[in-house]
């Protein structure tokens, strides 16, 4: 079903591959052969049969028009071997930064550092990620010239920290606000519960009572949300990438959208969700461990 609406989506969006591959001067009858050729006048059901049956046996089919007949696999694989790398890391600065404030805001509730850090991560969920990477290379590309505003890395010398900072940051700072407010609440209600009031009347250390107890069981609520974010990351690597110009996934499916490629979309969206249905199932796995109730149920 998933595999149809992805297929059937691509389709019926606006736009011609045979338009995009001869232009827009050619005859109506080298068009109707272009589309011939490419399948695209069959039937949808026909056309999706054909497509399914390829991806069974491993063969995603070639580029339309984005780069003509190259294979789709490797294109794509290409790209995501510089889009993962980008996302773990956001997801890391993420957690690095998010989980201590969270931590830290719970156990001081409605103190003037909570205060702040509480404003902090509701101004870190509303700023658009497109916003926070142009304001990251105003400051530290244009005033401060610290760092490139864009890019993968010099021709020739592989890959460069450097060109890693920015996009990593600004990708990761939606994430930070979102976590860090999750990571609160968690703290706020798991303090508040009996058993870590039971366990600091039997005269166990406050710092054992919230290192053993409490941000373990505060973190069911910040699985949740790491779990939906890492999708919604690949999704926010779409406009990262395009700000930054950085060679990964998300800059190749809005260039492959605009190209009207229809194998490139539908490969990096089918991609994309088998992804997020996975780490969802994870996700779910990890519930056992952090809780046991859920196990004994």
């Amino acid at each position: 079903m998933l595999s149809f609406i992805i297929f059937a989506a691509v389709r019926f969006a606006p736009g011609d591959p045979a338009v995009t591959r001869l232009g827009m001067e050619a005859t109506r009858e080298a068009l109707e052969q272009e589309r011939s050729e490419l399948g695209l006048d069959k039937p949808i059901y026909e056309q999706y049969a054909i497509w399914l049956g390829k991806v069974v046996r491993g063969d995603m089919g070639v580029s339309l028009a984005y780069a003509s007949d190259h294979p789709v696999a490797p294109l794509v694989w290409e790209k995501f071997k510089r889009t993962i790398p980008l996302t773990l890391a956001a997801m890391a600065i993420g957690l690095g930064v998010s989980i201590p404030l969270g931590i830290i805001a719970g156990l001081r509730p409605y103190s003037l550092l909570d205060n702040i850090i509480s404003a902090s991560s509701l101004f870190g969920v509303a700023a658009p990620s497109f916003w926070v990477g142009l304001m990251l290379i105003l400051l530290f590309a244009v005033r401060l010239e610290w760092l490139p505003s864009f890019g993968y890395g010099p021709i020739g010398q592989g890959f460069h920290w450097k060109y890693f900072i920015l996009p990593s940051l600004a990708l990761g700072f939606q994430l930070m606000g979102a976590l860090t407010r999750y990571m609160r609440s968690g703290m706020l209600d798991v303090m508040s519960s009996d058993y870590v009031r039971t366990a600091q009347a039997k005269g166990l250390p406050y710092r054992t009572v919230v290192a053993r107890h409490a941000v373990k069981n505060a973190m069911l609520s910040v699985v949740t949300v790491i779990a939906l974010d890492l999708g919604a990351l690949l999704a926010g690597a779409l406009v990262t990438e395009t700000v930054f110009q950085w060679p990964g996934v998300g800059l190749l499916l809005v260039n492959a959208i605009q190209a009207r490629d229809y194998s490139i979309v539908q490969m990096i969206v089918l991609v994309t969700s088998v992804w997020y249905i996975s780490v969802n199932l994870l996700a779910d796995i990890l519930y056992g461990y952090l809780d046991p109730r859920i196990r004994y149920e």
